[in-house]
């Protein structure tokens, strides 16, 4: 059967994922991420997209670029991937034994400016909540780290204050809610559009295992990324159990 194409009108905010196949590593060394930067440096430069943020763990890697629309961004993750493949199949002498990525790369639209800065925070503090770092900016594999130094490794678009230290410590802020591998509302892989809410059974959903950081699926709904009160008619109710009982009459 055919894949579907990924199509969508406009030009919008694209956060992007893919995960190796099997679950194994990606990056062993240092040598290993950097080799993976300069092919995305290269794809950039044969398919021009702006690249607002990036993460890259041991076994995936995250990026949000945009606004572009979906022919533009599908030419450059079929290059990086693709590239990134086949070089690291020949630097581990692995040609033949089966593919390098699981499949095709997840895309997932964002389109609301409040949901951008949700999703720029969760990309940039996903060494932090996989717990490899303490402080965000520490993992050197991420663009909050690549804008404090003087020279980028990759070309970086953005307002200037994702470089401020005000947007660090908000990265670094601790949250309420820790992500449970839900799916954003706004997918469209296979040229899906956003739609009634589904029950996690409907969604064929899986959380994530302890330990283990396969966050392809992210939590990009405002109660999983941000602190949230309550209603008054939503919170518990009062404990009676040291009211005194009403009399009888």
């Amino acid at each position: 059967m055919p894949r579907r194409a990924r199509t969508l009108g406009s030009e919008y905010y694209f956060h992007v994922i893919n995960r190796s196949a099997r679950r194994a590593p990606l990056f062993l060394r240092p040598k290993d991420y950097r080799g993976f930067l300069a092919i995305l440096r290269e794809g950039l430069a044969r398919h021009p997209v702006n690249l607002v943020a990036y993460c890259l763990l041991d076994n995936h890697w995250h990026l949000v670029v945009g606004p572009t629309g979906t022919a533009r961004l599908s030419k450059l993750i079929h290059w990086v991937t693709t590239t990134h493949a086949v070089r690291l199949q020949r630097l581990r002498k692995t040609v033949g034994e089966g593919p390098i990525y699981q499949g095709r790369f997840k895309s997932h639209a964002i389109d609301r400016s409040g949901h951008l800065l949700r999703v720029l925070r969760y990309v940039e503090r996903n060494a932090l909540t996989a717990k490899l770092v303490r402080r965000a900016q520490d993992w050197p594999w991420c663009s909050l780290a690549d804008r404090q130094r003087s020279s980028v490794s990759l070309p970086l678009a953005g307002a200037p204050f994702l470089s401020s230290a005000a947007w660090v410590r908000h990265v670094n802020a601790a949250d309420q809610f820790e992500d449970n591998g839900r799916m954003p509302a706004a997918s469209i892989d296979g040229a899906q559009s956003p739609g009634p809410r589904k029950s996690r059974e409907q969604r064929g959903e899986v959380g994530r295992r302890a330990g283990q950081h396969q966050t392809d699926a992210h939590v990009e709904r405002a109660k999983h990324l941000r602190l949230v009160k309550l209603p008054r008619t939503l919170q518990p109710l009062e404990q009676r159990r040291n009211r005194p009982a009403v009399g009888i009459k």
